[in-house]
């Protein structure tokens, strides 16, 4: 898909005559506002359709703010650090994880609670939505569970015999991809959680999987690799070495790029079809956010160096960088107006501006797939579906 000149400009001014709090004039890179919570913000935003920001929190909360401005519409308070990423269903429900054990559903409006569910340990995990509003999640009791979103009954579970801190990605066809701290990674049927296959790496699996246009399913893991996995049969097409581990989880650009960090401290632009590496982009600390990837060929990631930076797509040379008072571990989101939401170590949410043109046109451009975190099976909703359907 190639953006009209003029188009590109217009967009790219949004960000530029962005006004708040009297501020005026604001370039990419610039902060547009902050709003400080009571604990480090180690979960990822998402957005919401009429541009609420929800976050959770170590201080046990999520919040929900009002994407343009930062001011609080509404808080819920957990029994433990939220850690988990919101996903946002259609209805505008949010679910959530907390350490206390518990998964969440909130009215996206009001933050009334809905249901609970109560897993048999910790959830880290971050839900995903499937088909007729199915919730999965793993847990940290050993479990990945499937929900029906309306009620939080349980539809099915099954136990991995290890921990679960990575998030499911749902393919197409309904199938779910997961990582364990087994060292296992499993794709499951949808509607029944029986196991399709499972391929074994050399350590334990924190990474949340991205799923390509064709299917293929790209995830990391402690072994300090990046894999490239057939999503139908889980056979390895390729893998790529890093130099410690890969805990952050990848993202797809066009041209089917895999973009991923490492706690080597690079952050790396890899060929989907080969792995071969494309760049590099060295920072000062470890690199476990997940990218975000703007439609006018910038790539926004976080480092333990208290900085999220932004890189040209196809060179890896920054564009700019803004700076924190904490490691930027949360995976920045990127709004319908291109503002760059992301959390940090000092307790803040941030607010940043963009390049203004929104989502890059690619199969997987942020963790979660979309703004909502969540995949979109219903294309016809989608005022550009290409965003979703790959290059």
């Amino acid at each position: 898909m190639t953006y009209p000149r003029n188009l590109i400009s217009c967009l790219m001014a949004l960000c530029v005559s962005f006004v708040t709090n009297g501020i005026e004039n604001k370039a990419p890179g610039n902060l547009l506002w902050s709003f400080e919570t009571e604990g480090a913000v180690r979960s990822s935003p998402a957005v919401g359709s009429d541009g609420t920001v929800y976050v959770g929190s170590v201080d046990h909360k999520i919040y929900a703010l009002n994407g343009q401005t930062g001011e609080k519409k509404w808080e819920f308070a957990t029994g433990g650090d939220v850690l988990s990423s919101p996903a946002i269903g259609k209805d505008g429900t949010v679910y959530f994880g907390s350490e206390d054990k518990k998964l969440y559903a909130l009215n996206g409006q009001t933050g009334k609670k809905k249901w609970e569910f109560p897993a048999g340990d910790r959830i880290f995990s971050s839900p995903a939505i499937g088909r007729n509003d199915i919730i999965y999640f793993g847990s940290m009791d050993d479990k990945v569970y499937a929900l029906d979103g309306l009620t939080g009954a349980k539809t099915w579970e099954i136990v991995t015999g290890k921990d679960i801190g990575s998030s499911p990605a749902i393919a197409r066809d309904g199938t779910v991809y997961i990582g364990s701290l087994n060292n296992k990674f499993y794709a499951l049927d949808g509607q029944t959680g029986k196991k399709k296959w499972e391929f074994v790496t050399g350590a334990r699996i924190g990474s949340s999987p991205a799923i390509g246009v064709d299917g293929t399913v790209y995830v990391g893991s402690t072994d300090d690799k990046v894999y490239s996995l057939d999503g139908q049969t889980g056979k390895k097409k390729w893998e790529f070495k890093t130099g410690s581990n890969v805990e952050a989880s990848p993202g797809i650009g066009p041209r089917v790029t895999i973009y991923i960090g490492s706690e080597d401290k690079n952050f790396y632009a890899l060929d989907g079809g080969t792995g071969f590496k494309k760049w590099s982009f060295k920072t000062e600390g470890k690199v476990r956010s997940t990218p975000a990837i703007g439609a006018d060929g910038t790539v926004y990631v976080g480092s333990e160096d208290k900085k999220l930076y932004a890189l040209d797509a196809e060179t890896g040379k920054q564009k700019w960088a803004f700076g924190t008072a904490g490691k930027v571990e949360s995976s920045p989101a990127i709004g319908q107006d291109g503002i760059i939401y992301v959390g940090s170590w000092d307790k803040k949410v941030y607010a940043v501006c963009g390049g203004g043109l929104g989502l890059a046109p690619s199969a997987w451009p942020m963790f979660g797939q979309g703004p909502r975190r969540t995949r979109l099976f219903d294309l016809s909703r989608i005022k550009y579906p290409y965003l979703f359907l790959g290059d």
